[in-house]
């Protein structure tokens, strides 16, 4: 759906990407994540077609950048960070605007295009909760009616591809959810990039994440998989129930891919203990706990992965211990 190979951009003396490559599936949600100057604004302007590369080729949709720019823009559904809206312009009246420009003729010579159009029109304002702010004048609304309104334009004419950037600037904490919602109910049909600065919102709505850092992509995947690369093993925190306190650095440590174990409680009356476990990556390693644990006759209380936060990551891969690990 969307190809980005070795692509740089350059303004003047300043370099804004570099050698950046990456691809995208269809229905397929991925984050832009990255510090402001990161180079997200410029990869999505790129994208867009509002700039072209300085090197490399990209390819939208089937459309390449050079030879069909236009295509690409029909296959877009585009947010800019600060919407595109007229102030003196109602809701209607600018989505309205808007539709005529996405349906060539607005539908005044075919009747089936006309009832498309309204449609369209009428489901992104009910999608976007701009019911209620529909007659009022785009001027007078509050910047997250502003942002929904700027939604309600980048879905009207159904586009194949999303790119939004900073989608929930603005909102209340009840409209971001709303968004949210929208956004991956969207993302079931199409493909969605998504920009922002807010970490819990890649993690309540990507799939998959990017994170640029000076131009450059540093890290790819899910929130797991970059966790899993930057911490090596998988690491346990396991609370155990037996008959008398076991000694689990050398129990433990039969156990395959075990690399290492760290006692840290051993109750007095001899009936819990608790350790710190890393293994080595791998699907079956909760279950090969487990059997352990039922072939020696022990019960789990608790048994948790620890997990990489995507704030520990973020702040690792952009700051210089990041950019050290890079």
């Amino acid at each position: 759906m969307i190809e980005v190979d070795h692509v740089g951009k350059r303004y003047g003396t300043f370099e804004a990407v570099r050698d950046v490559s990456f691809s995208v599936g269809g229905h397929e949600i991925v984050g832009l994540l990255g510090p402001n100057g990161a180079g997200k604004t410029t990869i999505m302007k790129i994208l867009t077609c509002f700039h072209f590369p300085s090197a490399g080729s990209v390819s939208v949709n089937g459309f390449d950048i050079y030879g069909d720019p236009l295509s690409i823009k029909r296959s877009i559904g585009y947010l800019p960070e600060n919407a595109p809206v007229y102030g003196d312009l109602t809701v209607l009246e600018y989505l309205d605007f808007i539709s005529r420009v996405r349906y060539p003729g607005g539908g005044r010579t075919d009747p089936a295009v006309a009832k498309l159009r309204q449609e369209r029109l009428e489901w992104s304002v009910a999608e976007c909760g701009l019911g209620p702010m529909a007659n009022r004048s785009i001027s007078r609304l509050s910047k997250g009616y502003k942002q929904r309104t700027g939604l309600a334009q980048a879905i009207l004419h159904d586009p194949a591809i999303l790119i939004l950037d900073e989608p929930t600037s603005g909102l209340d904490p009840n409209q971001i959810i709303e968004i949210r919602r929208l956004i991956k109910q969207l993302g079931r049909e199409k493909t969605v990039i998504l920009s922002t600065h807010i970490l819990q919102e890649v993690e309540a709505v990507c799939e998959r994440v990017l994170i640029l850092n000076e131009g450059s992509i540093v890290a790819e995947g899910t929130t797991d998989e970059i966790g899993r690369e930057m911490k090596g093993d998988d690491v346990y925190v396991l609370e155990l129930k037996a008959g008398a306190a076991p000694d689990l650095e050398s129990e433990l440590g039969g156990i395959p891919g075990v690399t290492r174990v760290t006692q840290f409680e051993r109750g007095g009356d001899g009936s819990r203990a608790a350790a710190h476990l890393s293994m080595k990556p791998g699907a079956e390693n909760g279950e090969a706990i487990f059997d352990w644990a039922v072939g020696r006759g022990y019960k789990i209380l608790s048994m948790n992965r620890e997990r990489v936060s995507l704030e520990d990551i973020f702040t690792q891969l952009t700051t210089g211990e990041g950019r050290a690990h890079e």
